[in-house]
């Protein structure tokens, strides 16, 4: 029974964490609006459906760690890719 309640909560704890990324996005790219260095990095396109990385390299340097686990570029997008941003 105590293995029965790990995998329990171990598959709630990875469904918050997965389902915290859309919002971790939002407020990653609202914040880059108001700080220098980010919006350096990631805006939101001027229609406000979509967002371009400006520099990569400062992106998952400085921004990504604030917000997310992943290191490399194609993490992120992979990310991305499975909520369905395209």
């Amino acid at each position: 029974m105590h293995g029965s309640k790990k995998a329990a909560s171990s598959s709630t704890s990875m469904r918050r964490s997965k389902t915290e990324f859309p919002v971790k996005l939002y407020a990653m790219l609202e914040l880059a609006d108001n700080i220098p260095a980010f919006a350096r990095a990631v805006t939101w396109l001027p229609h406000g459906r979509a967002f371009r990385v400006l520099d990569e390299d400062t992106f998952m340097e400085e921004v990504v760690p604030v917000f997310f686990n992943q290191t490399k570029i194609r993490s992120f997008n992979r990310q991305l890719h499975l909520w369905g941003f395209h």
